[in-house]
């Protein structure tokens, strides 16, 4: 709601403007169709071509379904540096998942390893503090933030990194879907994320690490303000409340012990069974940092800093039989929609897979989502949605876990084309809606010609989606055995707010 706030008091702002801006999903005419990759800069995208002879430029990538062993790879990958470790997310909470992480972090500081952070400071997601940064300082690790414009700033404000990214050594790199919360690895009692990494080792690990040298040097990344003890009373008081929970935080605990314990005897066995993927074309590519108020109109934007919605218009245009899209937040505008109807009258295989407004996390999207999916479906797409509840796909440390509501986060998407090895998969920070189109600094890796891992990033998507429920018509919807189920998922008082946030939804479109 605080974000849905904050994008009004911008909207409002730039309302004066709006006759002027191209509010659009691509820049692009779809009949003067080109590859306009090919003007993204190195760091922000790189090729790789797998050449088997010579062994060059050799990646091999990992699925990383399951938030546990999401969890364990980090640690594993983390406890495997030796040189150099660089952390990038939108959210750091320190909670159980980031206590465990900065303490792994902290191990390969002191064993001489070189340590950067970068956090981005939205207001509404903002934990990991400057108490935390001052907290780890004495370790030689750097924290910075990205974009800490004041909540007056209204315009500006809105242009956050949204990128999650963890590189070791430049040779091993994992991005996807999740921050750093209990709620991306399985560890929450009230809401849990279904989401989806990539775990990539090799060479375009180099060059998501310069990425994040490019974000981490940015003029817009600031070094942290050491917090100054209060003079007054009640002040020093919570200055010292603050200094003491980073101490715990970063001091060991029996239930801390516990938990990695558990999370090991799940992950470990998990992780020595999965398979590790060549990938004969590997494509990374990332949206540049700086966007701000003044670049969105004094500067070639789309040119400058939007790269991967050009990379992603290619994935999608050369696409001929088959379209797999999942993301938690669908929000269309007029080119996206039109891409889509291009899609559809090209007679490609289309599957979206969404949450419903049982499982989303953002009623005020349900409720854009909930006016045009029938359209869709009636226009030919396969529309599934989550219906709130954990899947069976692996066990949980505990009871309660499974009980909690459940929704999906995975940003992924799968380009089915004629071909032997053209069959390509993207993993990756991307939403399909206006902030990551448009405000978000994203981020994704794309594999072409493996079809063993497009199979497996296939039928997971399909098997999930399978579990939720499939839109069938106007208002109607059928679970798995073909009943009839309700197509929000939820009643009152859900349905009934999800109808009060329509109208500020619908005003404010385009920046959520």
């Amino acid at each position: 709601m605080l974000r849905l706030l904050l994008s009004a008091a911008t909207a409002m702002s730039l309302s004066f403007m709006m006759a002027g801006c191209n509010w659009v999903y691509w820049d692009e005419d779809f009949d003067s169709y080109k590859d306009l990759s090919l003007t993204n800069p190195y760091p922000f995208h790189k090729v790789d071509h797998f050449d088997p002879q010579t062994g060059a430029e050799r990646n091999e990538v990992m699925v990383l379904n399951n938030g546990l062993v999401a969890l364990q790879a980090r640690i594993d990958m983390i406890r495997r540096a030796k040189q150099t470790i660089e952390v990038e997310y939108f959210i750091f909470s320190p909670d159980m998942s980031g206590k465990i992480l900065v303490q792994e972090l902290v191990d390969a500081a002191k064993r001489g390893v070189n340590v950067r952070i970068l956090i981005d400071k939205s207001a509404t997601v903002f934990e990991f503090d400057e108490f935390y940064a001052e907290g780890l300082k004495p370790y030689g690790i750097e924290v910075r933030y990205y974009n800490a414009a004041p909540i007056y700033y209204v315009s500006t404000i809105n242009f956050r990194n949204h990128r999650k990214l963890l590189v070791v050594d430049d040779r091993e790199a994992i991005t996807g879907g999740r921050n750093v919360e209990n709620d991306y690895y399985d560890l929450s009692e009230h809401y849990n994320f279904l989401d989806r990494d990539l775990y990539v080792k090799g060479s375009i690990a180099k060059a998501m690490r310069a990425s994040f040298d490019a974000f981490f040097e940015h003029e817009i990344s600031e070094r942290y303000q050491a917090p100054e003890i209060p003079s007054s009373r009640i002040e020093l008081q919570k200055y010292e409340r603050k200094m003491s929970d980073v101490k715990a935080f970063l001091a060991h605990n029996p239930h801390e012990a516990e938990t990695r314990a558990k999370i090991e005897a799940i992950a470990r066995p998990v992780l020595a069974s999965k398979p590790l993927y060549s990938c004969p074309e590997m494509t990374f590519t990332s949206d540049a940092p700086g966007g701000s108020f003044w670049t969105r109109f004094k500067d070639p934007y789309s040119d400058n800093y939007r790269f991967l919605r050009k990379t992603i218009f290619d994935k999608v245009m050369t696409v001929d039989k088959g379209l797999i899209l999942a993301s938690p937040y669908l929000l269309n505008n007029r080119k996206s929609e039109h891409l889509m109807h291009v899609l559809l009258d090209k007679n490609i295989d289309m599957t979206l897979y969404s949450n419903s407004l049982s499982s989303t996390d953002a009623t005020y999207v349900a409720a854009q989502l909930y006016t045009h999916v029938y359209d869709w479906q009636a226009k030919g797409m396969k529309v599934y949605l989550h219906a709130g509840e954990w899947l069976d796909e692996m066990t949980t440390i505990s009871p309660s876990i499974q009980s909690a509501r459940w929704g999906m986060h995975a940003k992924t998407q799968v380009y089915k084309r004629s071909g032997a090895g053209q069959n390509e998969i993207m993993v990756g920070t991307y939403n399909i809606d206006n902030r990551s189109n448009h405000y978000n600094a994203e981020m994704a890796l794309f594999c072409r010609g493996n079809d063993l891992l497009v199979t497996e990033v296939e039928q997971s998507i399909l098997s999930r989606a399978n579990n939720g429920y499939q839109i069938v018509g106007k208002n109607q919807a059928v679970d798995s055995e073909r009943k009839a189920v309700n197509v929000y998922g939820a009643g009152d008082p859900d349905t009934t707010k999800m109808k009060f946030m329509w109208l500020p939804s619908w005003l404010f479109n385009f920046l959520l």
